[in-house]
Parts: structure tokens; C-alpha cells; sequence
């Protein structure tokens, strides 16, 4: 076959051959990110079951921390989106009252060298569907992720790589554009929280179709805010974090023990504050400090199952359906979310709800076919350059002089 022998209507003008070739290559590229593809037996998590009760506040004080994760300066040669110097953007949030600010530079860790005890995160991810996550903690950052198509299995193998790194995981805005849907919070494993407040999205529907699976994700709220100029992108969203003490490892054993909150008020005010969650004989008490417009305790599914209206206290008798109640506070503008109190055997919770078991079969039949897509690319591109053509012209002269 000759490249001549291509209807040359298929093809019109160099414009659309410029296109045609370098979105094949284009596509080439980002198939070969897919041969490392890993499938998994896909196993719902376990809803939450026992006698007993999981009290994140159980040792909570008053005495908390406001923090932010979540805020992006300039890195990459300013290739990012992040408008300021990383010092503009610390001493902003302090000015404002944040005991804890860390950046979250897309693929890489900033460190604020004048803070001890300074919590290292990044924000990881590169594709498209803005399924990103933060990581806290890690000494390393891991690059591993797919750019287009990101399904259970390349959520989870992103995940499971992330791990390798150290540190926690928290699935950043999961609400926004393609980030994390409900029916993937079913099976994935592996991570610790969820940012349910976001500037830009608001996740409670993700983060209960997790807990209603029974996978203890706690609570996270981060500006994402790109530039401390602008007021919408900052002072939206933060964290009370309750810890021992100050220091990094008191703050990450708040965070991994779920004894902290995360807080949303738009107008960038602090309305209210929680004093006290207590678990009795299965009922749930709790105590703010002024007077809640709605106080709402939220169970499986994200149902509401009581409301209390104008008062700083509230109680829920939790059910035998309630595998888990969480609680919200409003107060005009700003919501409060509590972590949720979990049924639980009384010994642990487990994050990984589970074993992760990999496909062998499976995985080894999707890396075939991308071998397949790929050799396809290469030899279309090959034949519509006549380049196998010339080799073998070549190759036939080559033959013709040896018999001579």
C-alpha cells in the first residue's frame, strides 16, 4: 500500500494534516501513560457495624487551632497559577488570625523555613477531570498519574502510588467538574480525608456516599485560594483543629483521629464555634458556643434525621439504622461540619476497609490493548508518511543488487 493510495479527500489542506498528526501523537502519548495500567477486583467498603461508638471529640478542647491546607503562591517559574510569593501568602493568613498555613503548590512542597513545625503539602495530579488530591506530610512527591480517562482502577492505582510517597491523602474539591463521582466512593480505599468545603465546590453528597459505604474520611476545608488579592478566593474556608499541643505531629494525630472541623462562610467571618461533642448511652450532645440558626444531625444516605432550630444545644438519639450521624451548624452565611460519630467494634477503625486485590488477568489484557492502540497509532502515522513504503523500496533495491 502507498500513502498515494489515500483518498486525497480524506486529507484536505496542510492545516488539517498539521492537526491530524499531532493529535495522533497527541493521543499516542497519552496512551503510553495507560500500558502501566493496574485493574482490581472491585469490592464495596463495609458500612459501619457494632455496638459501640466512635467519638471523634472525645478528648476535644477548646482551645483550637484555625488552619488552612489549601493555597497556592508562585512555583514552576510562575508557570502555575499561584500569584504571589510564598512569604506574601503566609504572612496574609496569619494577619488574619490562621495558627497553621500551609501551601499546597501543585507538584511540589513549599516550605515556610521560618515556622519549626511547618506542615509540608502538596497538591497532586495533572489531568484533566481535576481529580486532584492534597497530601500531607510526605517527604517526596510522586508525579504518577493518568491525563484523560479516570475511572475506579486509575483512581485507586493513583492512590495506592500516592501511598508510597508517605503521608496523608486528602481528595481535594472531589465535587468539581469530573474530580471524584458518589458510585467511586463505594470502593476506593486508601486515602484519609475528604475537602468537603472548597471555594470552589461543596462536597457533602461525595463525603456521605463514602460514610454511608463506611469508610472514615474526615472532614477538610480549604481556600484553594490562587491569589490573596482577590476576596473570593480566600478567608472562605478553614479548619478548628483540636491537638495536644502546637506541634506537627500533635496536629497530624488531631487530623488523623478526626478531631477537628471544618468551617464555610463566604463573608469571611467566624460566627460560631463548637465547645463540646459528647456520646452518651448512644445519644449524641452537642454544645456550641452561641446560638445556631439550624442544628442538624445527618445520617446514612445524607439524610436528614432532626433539626434543632435557634439553640446553642442539641441531642440525637442515634438508631439501629444509623451507621453513622454527623452534624451541621448554620449560622446565617457560615456552616459548620462536624465529623461523624461511627459505629465501630469498640477496638479500631480501618481506612482500608479492606483489601485491595489486583486482576492479574484483567490487567494484563488492558495493557495488551494499548499495546495494540499504540503499535496502531504508529504504524497509521508510518503509512501516511510513506515511510514503510521508502524501507521497503529500500530493502527490494538492497535485495536486487546483492542477486547481482
Amino acid at each position: 500500500m502507498k500513502s498515494t493510495d489515500i483518498p486525497k479527500t480524506f486529507f484536505k489542506g496542510k492545516r488539517a494534516k498539521r492537526v491530524l498528526n499531532i493529535s495522533l501523537v497527541l493521543l499516542l502519548l497519552l496512551s503510553l501513560q495507560y500500558l502501566k495500567t493496574d485493574i482490581f477486583f472491585k469490592e464495596k467498603n463495609t458500612p459501619f457495624s457494632g455496638d459501640f461508638f466512635y467519638n471523634p471529640y472525645k478528648y476535644y478542647s477548646i482551645n483550637t487551632l484555625k488552619a488552612n491546607f489549601h493555597s497556592h503562591s508562585k512555583a514552576w517559574l510562575h508557570l502555575t497559577s499561584g500569584s504571589q510569593k510564598p512569604e506574601e501568602v503566609y504572612k496574609f493568613y496569619k494577619s488574619h488570625g490562621y495558627d497553621i498555613v500551609s501551601l499546597s503548590n501543585y507538584q511540589k512542597i513549599t516550605v515556610d523555613s521560618l515556622v519549626h513545625d511547618y506542615i509540608p503539602v502538596y497538591e497532586h495530579g495533572h489531568n484533566i477531570g481535576k481529580s486532584h488530591q492534597l497530601i500531607f506530610n510526605s517527604c517526596k512527591t510522586i508525579f504518577f498519574d493518568f491525563p484523560v480517562v479516570l475511572g475506579y482502577n486509575n483512581r485507586q492505582q493513583v492512590i495506592n502510588k500516592l501511598r508510597e510517597g508517605g503521608g496523608l491523602i486528602a481528595l481535594a474539591h472531589p465535587g468539581l467538574f469530573l474530580g471524584y463521582g458518589k458510585r467511586v466512593m463505594k470502593y476506593l480505599k486508601g486515602y484519609d480525608f475528604i475537602e468537603v468545603f472548597n471555594t470552589f465546590a461543596i462536597s457533602d453528597g461525595i463525603w456521605d456516599a463514602a460514610l454511608t459505604g463506611g469508610y472514615p474520611a474526615w472532614i477538610l476545608a480549604g481556600d484553594d485560594c490562587h491569589d490573596i488579592n482577590n476576596p473570593e478566593l480566600c478567608l472562605n474556608c478553614w479548619n478548628r483543629i483540636s491537638s495536644i499541643g502546637r506541634s506537627r505531629d500533635d496536629v497530624i494525630t488531631a487530623l488523623k483521629d478526626g478531631c477537628s472541623y471544618g468551617v464555610m462562610n463566604m463573608n469571611h467571618k467566624e460566627l460560631n464555634y463548637l465547645d463540646s461533642c459528647l456520646v452518651r448511652q448512644g445519644t449524641i450532645n452537642v454544645y456550641f458556643r452561641n446560638k445556631a440558626d439550624r442544628i442538624s444531625f445527618i445520617a446514612d444516605n445524607g439524610s436528614v434525621k432532626k433539626e434543632v432550630i435557634n439553640s446553642a444545644t442539641a441531642s440525637y438519639k442515634i438508631t439501629q439504622e444509623d451507621s453513622y450521624v454527623r452534624v451541621s451548624a448554620r449560622n446565617g452565611t457560615e456552616m459548620i461540619f462536624l465529623n461523624p460519630v461511627v459505629r465501630y467494634d469498640g477496638i479500631g477503625l480501618n481506612h482500608n476497609n479492606g483489601s485491595i486485590r489486583l486482576n492479574y488477568l484483567l490487567t494484563i489484557l488492558v495493557r495488551i490493548i494499548v499495546i495494540i492502540e499504540c503499535l496502531a497509532i504508529i504504524l497509521f502515522l508510518l503509512l501516511k508518511k510513506g515511510v514503510l513504503n521508502r524501507l521497503f523500496h529500500n530493502f527490494r533495491t538492497v535485495s536486487v543488487f546483492k542477486k547481482l
